[in-house]
C-alpha cells in the first residue's frame, strides 16, 4: 500500500510540469505552482483514505510537503531548466 501511495505522489508531483512539446505558449510558473498544490492536496487526501494515519499532526504535513517537492524536481527541470 505504501508503494502505491509513493507512486501516486511521484505522478502527481510531476503532472503540472509535463505538457505537450507541441504547445509553444509560455505558462507562468504560478500556474505550475497552483497545479502542484492541487496535486499535493489530492495526494494527501488519497493517502489519508488509503493509509488512515496521514494528516494527523503538523509534522506529517511538513514532511510530506518536502517529499512532494523533492519528487517534483524532475518535472521542474524538464519544464523550466530545459
Amino acid at each position: 500500500m505504501n508503494t502505491l501511495i509513493l507512486m501516486l505522489a511521484c505522478v502527481l508531483a510531476n503532472l503540472p510540469f509535463l505538457r505537450l512539446t507541441m504547445v509553444r505558449r509560455w505558462h507562468p510558473a504560478a500556474n505550475d505552482f497552483a497545479g502542484w498544490l492541487a496535486g499535493y492536496a489530492l495526494w494527501m487526501t488519497a493517502a489519508s483514505l488509503l493509509g488512515g494515519a496521514a494528516g494527523r499532526n503538523w509534522e506529517v504535513w511538513a514532511i510530506t510537503a518536502a517529499l512532494f517537492a523533492v519528487l517534483a524536481f524532475p518535472g521542474i527541470v524538464w519544464r523550466h531548466l530545459r
